[in-house]
């Protein structure tokens, strides 16, 4: 029998879990920021198409751009919210 075992990895990376230092704490909830800025244009493809005003009110996971072009990836608001200001801001 052939054995086709190529250079591989053997038993991984265990590197220690410190879980002594937070187990016995309650889980805490992490504040919602105040503010949250969305842009448009996420990486190199084009920017996505805004589909929401300023003053709406916006549900979280709803659509605020789609996609509008090669490589374009719809943007869903990550909270629910209203949306105060849409502007140009430098990169």
């Amino acid at each position: 029998m052939l054995n086709f075992r190529v250079n591989t990895f053997n038993h991984g990376i265990h590197p220690p879990e410190n879980k002594d230092q937070t187990s016995g704490l309650p889980i805490r909830q992490f504040p919602f920021a105040p503010v949250i800025i969305i842009p448009l244009s996420q990486h190199i493809g084009a920017p996505s198409k805004l589909v929401v005003k300023e003053g709406q009110e916006v549900a979280r996971g709803q659509v605020l751009a789609k996609a509008d072009g090669y490589m374009s990836v719809p943007i869903h608001a990550p909270e629910s919210g209203v949306v105060r200001k849409i502007s140009r801001v430098p990169t």
